[in-house]
């Protein structure tokens, strides 16, 4: 049976500032680190995994920075299940971490050569350590996809007894489709009442799919970034999670969207990872028509293929001109430059237009059509001149 999300509060854990800046190549200056942390507590993403204390005394210091910030968003730090990892969680002076496990097979006995018994010893004492400073946290189950369910429970009902915020189910390897996600995280919360979180890669390009999915299960959080950003395929994109919730799930998380494509540029600037124009939600093609039938079906109501409206995300209508334009788009922009077609100059400056565009292997600029109207001008009034001089003759 399906969860029924529209009486739960659903809740979104951007890690932007931690993941995120784990794709190969990226890294955030603090600048940046806190300019990202402000925007998104700006737009009201509710949590923020900002860093890895352990990782460097400098990520520790913009760690602090941020937390002095005081934003309404709670943040987060990650780490290793380690007790003696938890001494540089207080000299961040964070409230909230993160602490992961590994989970699967694999990475117990190959990865790390070591044992379940271990692993929950070791988990046991790292909470043991956290208690004692009153800092909530969050048990992350790395790989979590391909272990054992057993395991997962154990791990489940350690962290119900401890007094932990949730548990994160992480598909490390993007291995699962929504149907199985939807069969794991049911199955789980079928036998231990206790709040569930995700983390989706998007290796088979379902990221996003598998948050859907895991939340109509009953999962109550999941983790995601700007642009999918992460290491490998990337992570569920926020913009995509909150948009899809929104209109597929009629849950409005009180996110302002209206700031994701400025969101979406900056992090596509301070990470060099630019924007494909395809992009899920914040690309610019989003809203961009050239076919004819979709252009004249956008002219007569843009609900006829456009979920929403672009200012929703931050974005414009774009009605371009191309190959497959039609002739309704052509009378519509030469409107907008102040000019009034009959139905007979539009088809025929639709013929010189995808004439054009072909040539080009591009849609085209302002400019270029009004160089093809002005040309056509021109042969139209030399046909003029002719066709008098024959009259007289």
């Amino acid at each position: 049976m399906a969860a029924e999300i529209n009486n739960r509060k659903i809740n979104i854990m951007d890690s932007t500032l931690r993941s995120g800046e784990q794709t190969p190549g990226v890294v955030f200056s603090k600048n940046e680190k806190i300019r990202i942390a402000k925007m998104l507590d700006e737009i009201g993403v509710p949590d923020l995994e900002v860093g890895v204390p352990t990782l460097a005394s400098s990520e520790r210091d913009t760690i602090r920075e941020i937390l002095n910030l005081n934003l309404s968003s709670r943040i987060f730090g990650y780490l290793e299940a380690l007790p003696s990892n938890i001494s540089y969680v207080r000299e961040c002076g964070l409230k909230n971490i993160v602490i992961t496990v590994y989970t699967s097979e694999g990475q117990i006995k190959e990865k790390y050569n070591k044992s379940k018994n271990l692993l929950i010893s070791r988990l046991k004492d790292t909470i043991r350590e956290i208690k004692k400073h009153n800092i909530d946290f969050i048990i992350s189950a790395e790989d979590g996809t391909r272990a054992d369910l057993k395991l997962l429970l154990q791990i489940i009902n350690i962290a119900k007894s401890k007094g932990a915020l949730r548990v994160r189910i992480c598909d490390s390897v993007g291995a699962d489709d929504p149907f199985k996600t939807f069969l794991r995280i049911n199955t789980i919360l079928s036998t231990v009442d206790f709040p569930i979180e995700v983390h989706t890669k998007n290796n088979f390009g379902m990221a996003t799919a598998n948050g859907l999915a895991a939340i109509r299960a009953g999962a109550s959080s999941i983790m995601t970034s700007v642009n999918g950003l992460a290491e490998g395929t990337g992570n569920a994109a926020l913009e995509e999670i909150v948009m899809a919730l929104k209109y597929l799930e009629n849950i409005d998380l009180g996110i302002n969207t209206s700031r994701f494509r400025e969101i979406s540029e900056y992090l596509a600037k301070s990470s060099s990872r630019a924007i494909p124009v395809w992009k899920a939600i914040v690309g610019t093609n989003v809203f961009a028509h050239e076919s004819g039938i979709h252009a004249d079906g956008v002219l007569k109501n843009p609900r006829n293929y456009e979920v929403f409206e672009p200012a929703e995300v931050g974005l414009t209508r774009q009605l371009v001109v191309g190959k497959h334009s039609g002739s309704h788009t052509i009378l519509h922009k030469f409107k907008e430059f102040g000019i009034d077609l009959t139905d007979i100059e539009a088809n025929e400056i639709l013929v010189l237009t995808r004439a054009m565009s072909v040539d080009l292997k591009r849609t085209l600029f302002d400019k270029e059509l009004m160089y093809i109207y002005k040309d056509y001008r021109e042969s139209k009034k030399n046909q003029e001149i002719t066709d008098d001089s024959d009259n007289i003759d």
